[in-house]
């Protein structure tokens, strides 16, 4: 690939990513770009895989997401074949192609006769892959296959970067919740060592001898002691949330 050609690709993935706003904009965006970038009457998608099961998160062509879906079907294909092997996999004359059968009818009836498959790995169980097809056969050269990589990269660093703030979310609602039940057994630790005359321990103790003699957990106990003293339920404070 040479460097005009280089810069040309990467100057229009900073382009897609300064004009979109959300993930699945971004990935179509790429898409569309791999399509224009890689060669002529070229299209492209990409192909998500968690734990065993694809999905089709962008498509610069209906076409070629018809394709693709075809292979989901059965189950076979050059986009899941290139994540189950790791490696590129490469179509130059589907109509000389022996393998996936229904795939195969799939693209050529779409009109398409090259296709190829770049696999990336985001993380473990979870991998994505950059299809192309074009109506030509033997389309792409060694320098084309180099552009596709680029943005087959680029889509990989786009579904892990949102994976990772997907995590964290989850981790702050876990932790938000956490906090709300402990600020509710403190509570009626205090309520309990009130009427008991006894340690935070000795409270304890008895919120959860209470909690495993009613089978309920031991958070639900101390929200019917709070009520049960204060008339109205326990309250929970979000210690996250910004005040002003």
């Amino acid at each position: 690939m040479d460097e005009a050609t280089r810069t040309a690709a990467i100057t229009e993935l900073q382009a897609v990513l300064l004009e979109t706003v959300g993930i699945e904009e971004f990935l179509d965006g790429v898409a569309d770009a791999a399509a224009r970038q890689v060669g002529p009457a070229t299209s492209a998608t990409i192909t998500l895989r968690r734990d065993g099961r694809p999905t089709l998160v962008a498509a610069s062509d209906p076409r070629a997401a018809e394709c693709d879906e075809v292979e989901y079907a059965v189950e076979e294909g050059p986009c899941l074949s290139s994540i189950d092997l790791g490696r590129l996999i490469h179509v130059p004359d589907i109509a000389t192609e022996t393998q996936w059968p229904a795939w195969r009818a799939a693209a050529r009836g779409n009109g398409y006769r090259s296709a190829a498959a770049l696999p990336r790995s985001v993380r473990p169980a979870t991998h994505i892959a950059l299809n192309l097809y074009a109506v030509d056969a033997h389309a792409w050269n060694e320098s084309a296959i180099e552009v596709a990589d680029l943005y087959a990269d680029e889509a990989a660093r786009a579904v892990a970067l949102c994976l990772r703030t997907a995590d964290l979310a989850e981790m702050n609602a876990d932790l938000r919740a956490a906090l709300a039940s402990r600020a509710v057994i403190d509570q009626a630790l205090g309520v309990v060592m009130a009427q008991n005359r006894c340690s935070p321990d000795k409270a304890m103790a008895i919120l959860r001898s209470a909690s495993q003699h009613r089978k309920v957990k031991l958070r639900e106990v101390a929200a019917i002691v709070v009520e049960a003293v204060a008339g109205t339920p326990a309250r929970t404070v979000d210690t996250f949330q910004q005040r002003n």
